[in-house]
């Protein structure tokens, strides 16, 4: 039986775990939604186009892809359109159970606690006054709601291109003692080596993200430090709630083990 993984939404998350999956044993499938998109993927993922949101063509192919297949679904709601995100991960729940698949992970975010202080973790009931948390939360459940599906949700994203001293070039932060929720994308590619041979998982969700404790200033002051910027600058008249997410459930209860518990460790290997 040949071990396939298809990542649907085959971006710049889900292209870093194609080598290790390969080198793991896996033979990798990645979607993108346009035809040039998807012949550009780099080897060695298997390219194919998919549109969600659109009527399906070569459904067969697709089922037969999918057939026996892990599938990694990394895709997030469009600014855009996010209505469209609720149903299209509703379609894909769908077509899993249709193609008889093995289990899916879901790459949902640490965005879902918006709204909600104190110390988050995945038992936390979740803001219903929230846009972007109800939309989130709502594309969880249109996975789970099929079953055989795990939900990550991945703190902000680091990694390779994506250094976060970038993103507050002539920006003035606020809270700066909030605690930040960072995650390295390499995080992620461990979680998903270390999660599929133990399948089925004891909880349904798991937060994933540095679990150290670092207030935003003191992980900004490393991230412009590291690139020779000028530090950030913070708004110290206003404070927003605490707010902090545990994720160390993760470890408890699974093989995986965080390689960068404090976020600013990850910093290095962001260029």
């Amino acid at each position: 039986m040949t071990n396939k993984v298809v990542i649907i939404g085959c971006g710049w998350l889900g292209q870093q775990l194609a080598k290790p999956l390969v080198h793991a044993g896996y033979q990798v499938f990645g979607s993108r939604q346009s035809s040039a998109s998807a012949a550009a993927l780099p080897e060695p993922i298997q390219g194919f186009t998919l549109a969600l949101n659109q009527p399906l063509l070569e459904s067969d192919k697709l089922l037969a892809m999918l057939a026996d297949a892990w599938v990694i679904c990394s895709i997030a709601p469009g600014r855009s359109s996010p209505t469209g995100y609720v149903s299209a991960l509703q379609q894909l729940a769908k077509l899993c159970q249709q193609a008889g698949f093995r289990g899916g992970i879901h790459f949902s975010s640490t965005g879902v606690y918006q709204g909600v202080d104190g110390q988050l973790n995945e038992q936390t009931a979740l803001s219903e006054t929230q846009p972007r948390a109800v939309l989130l939360a709502e594309g969880e459940q249109a996975l789970q709601q099929q079953g055989n599906w795990l939900t990550l949700r991945l703190g902000g994203l680091m990694g390779p291109g994506r250094h976060p001293a970038r993103f507050t070039l002539g920006k003035r932060l606020a809270d700066a003692q909030q605690p930040v929720n960072m995650l390295h994308s390499a995080e992620v590619v461990q979680a998903v080596l270390a999660l599929l041979p133990v399948w089925p998982l004891s909880q349904p969700c798991y937060n994933l993200s540095s679990p150290a404790l670092v207030s935003k200033q003191a992980f900004y002051h490393a991230a412009t430090a590291a690139l020779g910027l000028p530090d950030s600058a913070f708004d110290t008249e206003t404070a927003a709630p605490w707010r902090k997410v545990e994720s160390l459930a993760i470890e408890r209860d699974t093989p995986f083990r965080y390689r960068y518990r404090d976020a600013r460790n990850a910093l290095a290997d962001c260029l």
